[in-house]
């Protein structure tokens, strides 16, 4: 068979990858990589989706004047943002991005129910789609009264590129308006909250073919004549997860922007002690579920090289990493879910806030820095392991790190010691790589769902990692857990 192509879009970056398939074997190639970010429009931040489209566009056609046709091609993206159609099929607006302010305070303000976990399975936040959505409403944001569909980011990418809308099942399930268990749309808490039924479609699941790309895309190049938009796992999470094998006692890391952890199971768990802990359910394609958190992740540190830039000083993260690696813990540690954290800004000045509020010693170089945030991750890991135990009964052995953050050595390392877990670093394009492999499981190319994880198997070099010092981190993890929780 031809290629397929992967379009993963990330909070701070996107790549275009090409996969081949031959022989049970995946190889890829990575045609581009873009940095973006949330732009300002109209007193909101905003994503530039006609960028995208435009830089994605002459990526693949560039791609596709050589070698063989382009089978397909899916997009992921994170989770929980859209962008709303009026009745012409014209995009209203750019999409607001989750951290932008029209949602702050909705949720502490009108999503408090808790009896709706059982039948949402997660809990509300801050920038969750319904918190977005009723941010608009009660903002009086007139595009959404304008609108006929919503799509979320990926949902939205396929409509660009082909013209036909579909919700896919995976993303939807991030926004905390479906009835889980049923994964349906949730009607009466959609309209309950004031936001109109109508902009939800049908749902689609992972693997069905959305339609052929538009002309105006594939115009004079062969290669994309037959080209079809087909559905990955859209949520990224969603398509990294679907190349770990499942084992009992292992849990995932999807680690970038965010840590998404968790695990995968058959049936959404939707106990009080789930809803306690701010467990999530989200789809995964095959009608499974990962039960997850969002933990802050590498987002802390990223903003931490945003300011130091601003301020005239390069830093680079895996270079301070090595650094890091080679220190003994520092004695100070932050707890990287706190409020203090959650908006854009000084980050470096925040962290040395919190240390000085907490009674800790306060870092002050780059690598210090390092050391407080990964050692606040590795604790929240440790503690959610304990969550996962009291909700399912499974003990947690083993941790798979997939995305950008499996990179970082010195992060993988302190979990293992603070965890006592073994972990395994996958690959570090999983989302990518699972994107490719369900678009050749939905062209007959892989037999079933159940085999990508080998197939992805022979594609990676795992990194695993033990632990070494777990003991010695116990009593950081007591004060973690004590004091700052």
């Amino acid at each position: 068979m031809g290629r397929v192509m992967a379009v993963d879009i990330g909070a701070s970056s996107y790549r275009v990858i090409e996969g081949v398939y031959s022989g049970g074997c995946l190889s890829m190639k990575v045609l581009a990589r873009f940095k973006h970010e949330p732009v300002m429009e109209n007193g909101h931040y905003r994503w530039d989706v006609y960028g995208i489209v435009r830089n994605v566009t002459e990526v693949i056609r560039e791609a596709a004047r050589e070698g063989e046709p382009v089978v397909s091609i899916g997009f992921d993206t994170f989770g929980t943002d859209f962008g709303l159609l009026d009745g012409d099929g014209r995009l209203i607006e750019k999409p607001i991005a989750y951290r932008d302010s029209i949602s702050n305070g909705i949720c502490e303000k009108y999503l408090q129910d808790e009896s709706l976990y059982a039948r949402i399975g997660g809990s509300f936040s801050g920038t969750c789609t319904a918190s977005i959505l009723k941010g608009m409403r009660e903002s009086g944001h007139q595009p959404l009264d304008q609108a006929e569909r919503l799509l979320f980011m990926p949902d939205l990418m396929a409509y660009l590129f082909t013209g036909e809308t579909v919700n896919e099942a995976t993303i939807a399930t991030t926004s905390r308006l479906m009835d889980i268990g049923k994964r349906e749309w949730d009607y009466e808490l959609i309209e309950g909250l004031g936001i109109p039924g109508k902009i939800f479609g049908p749902l689609s699941e992972a693997g069905s073919a959305v339609g052929r790309l538009k002309r105006e895309i594939s115009r004079g190049i062969g290669n994309l004549e037959d080209t079809t938009v087909v559905l990955a796992a859209c949520h990224d999470t969603a398509s990294a997860v679907s190349i770990i094998p499942r084992r009992k006692g292992g849990s995932f890391i999807s680690s970038g922007t965010w840590s998404v952890k968790g695990i995968v199971c058959d049936a959404p768990y939707r106990s009080e002690q789930a809803c306690r802990y701010r467990m999530a359910n989200e789809g995964q394609p095959g009608g499974r579920y990962r039960l997850i958190r969002n933990i802050t992740g590498l987002w802390l540190m990223e903003e931490c090289v945003r300011s130091w830039k601003k301020a005239g000083v390069t830093v680079e993260i895996p270079e301070i990493a090595r650094q890091a690696s080679g220190k003994k813990a520092f004695p100070s540690i932050i707890d990287v879910d706190a409020p203090d954290f959650a908006e854009a800004g000084d980050m470096p000045e925040k962290i040395r806030k919190f240390c000085q509020r907490t009674g800790q010693k306060i870092p002050d170089t780059p690598v210090d820095v390092m050391q407080v945030i990964v050692q606040g991750l590795a604790c929240e890991y440790r503690r959610h392991n304990k969550q996962i135990k009291e909700v399912t009964g499974e003990k947690i052995h083993t941790i798979y790190i997939v995305g950008g953050g499996r990179n970082n050595r010195y992060l993988n390392q302190c979990t293992s010691d603070v965890t006592g877990c073994r972990v395994i670093a996958g690959h570090p394009e999983a989302t990518a790589m699972g994107n490719l492999l369900i678009q050749l499981w939905a062209a007959g190319e892989v037999p079933s769902m159940e085999e990508i994880p080998a197939i992805a198997g022979k594609n990676m070099q795992e990194e695993i990692y033990v632990p070494k010092c777990n003991k010695e981190w116990d009593a950081m993890y007591s004060f973690y857990t004590g004091k700052l929780k």
